[in-house]
């Protein structure tokens, strides 16, 4: 029995035109992420809720309390800064009633 000899046809490669759209997109940039004090605040509790869920294993516990404990004193030095500066800004504003 003879074998057919059949070699697979490789594909075209069409050189495309490069047009405006597909300059623009390879020269658009892209925005960094803007990550609020909130958005830390929520990822916080959702990690103290998956704690307490069991949902890390108890190998991994030791590295998700770390993680844990930085943000959360992160979050109490903004915390206290940003109450500072309100007090710090409150005598400032407040001026007597003209008489």
């Amino acid at each position: 029995m003879a074998k057919a000899n059949k070699k697979a046809a490789a594909p075209e490669v069409v050189d495309a035109p490069v047009t405006a759209a597909t300059e623009a997109q390879t020269t658009t940039s892209v925005e960094p992420v803007q990550l609020t004090i909130a958005d830390l605040q929520l990822l916080a509790r959702v990690v103290d809720l998956a704690s307490r869920r069991g949902a890390f294993q108890a190998g991994e516990l030791s590295q998700v309390g770390d993680a844990y404990n930085k943000l959360s004193g992160f979050l109490a030095y903004v915390e206290s800064t940003q109450a500072k500066e309100a007090t710090a800004e409150a005598p400032a504003t407040a001026e007597a009633p003209a008489a």
